[in-house]
């Protein structure tokens, strides 16, 4: 599916999301009741008490209060021991700035994604770290009859994706040891994936090294896919570019200018985002 524009995102998205509700005959009563106390709680400036949340959204004080036990242990809500008045927590403003930066990336990116996969006649993905996946915000397909195809808003494990090893090489070696600490082994496609953490780490450390990290059909046969990192302002990676194709359509010279065009395209979007390069280092005579 080719990515869609800024607007026709939007309604398309509203529009599914209408259905949804309208679809669903199921509703989760005490998850709908917390989104009920989260809209309440951001709806007033200075917050407000659980009588007064009671009182407004005709619910018992003994639900309200195991509701913001709840959200408060998650830090999604915070309470003022003095006034005893509940307000949205520091979770909300993470939250928040993610989806800043979504948004962000997806005004800047979609330009750029346009240009890289029109210069580079092949499928081209911009995509963030969401847990251990990777979560593709921009898809822009190549018209090769034989290519990549997906969907905006898909997941694929990070580890052996070029997407995913380029946001993992973000991270440090306690955050990746944290990210897996509950998985001996990952999991595999092809016989090319990546199977171990020591495995996945060596791998990440090459990257880190050179810009660019290869997923060498390690998720689908007959597949390459390079990427490189994008940063923000303060230099930490917040999300990633790649260049997808199949293998025997391109030979060395060809994949040298693919990897040319992502570096120059990663560059160019982390200066959207107030990444200032450093100087490279000048060798004295």
């Amino acid at each position: 599916m080719p990515c869609l524009e800024g607007d026709e995102r939007r309604d398309i998205y509203s529009n599914a999301m209408s259905k949804v509700s309208k679809a669903n005959k199921y509703p989760v009563k005490s998850v709908v009741k917390t989104l009920n106390v989260l809209e309440h709680l951001g709806s007033s400036p200075s917050g407000t008490t659980l009588t007064e949340i009671s009182t407004k959204l005709r619910i018992g004080k003994s639900t309200i209060h195991r509701l913001l036990a709840t959200l408060r242990d998650h830090d999604f809500v915070w309470l003022d021991p003095l006034s005893s008045r509940y307000i949205l927590g520091a979770r909300i403003l993470q939250l928040s700035e993610q989806l800043n930066h979504q948004s962000i990336l997806i005004r800047y990116g979609e330009p750029i994604l346009s240009r890289l996969a029109a210069e580079s006649g092949e499928t081209c993905n911009l995509g963030v770290l969401d847990g251990r996946s990777v979560l593709y915000l921009i898809i822009k397909e190549s018209r090769n009859p034989l290519r990549m195809t997906g969907h905006v808003g898909k997941r694929l494990p990070a580890h052996c994706t070029a997407l995913g090893k380029a946001l993992l090489s973000g991270l440090t070696r306690d955050e990746l040891s944290e990210l897996y600490s509950d998985n001996k082994k990952l999991e595999t496609f092809t016989s090319k994936s990546v199977r171990t953490i020591p495995q996945l780490l060596r791998n990440l450390e090459k990257t880190r090294q050179a810009s660019i990290v290869i997923d060498n059909e390690e998720v689908y046969p007959g597949v390459l896919c390079l990427g490189t990192p994008i940063r923000d302002h303060s230099g930490r990676v917040v999300a990633a570019v790649s260049i997808s194709f199949p293998k025997t359509r391109v030979d060395s010279k060809t994949s040298e200018r693919f990897r040319s065009l992502l570096l120059e395209s990663a560059a160019e979007l982390s200066r959207q985002l107030s990444y200032n390069q450093p100087m490279a280092k000048v060798a004295r005579a």
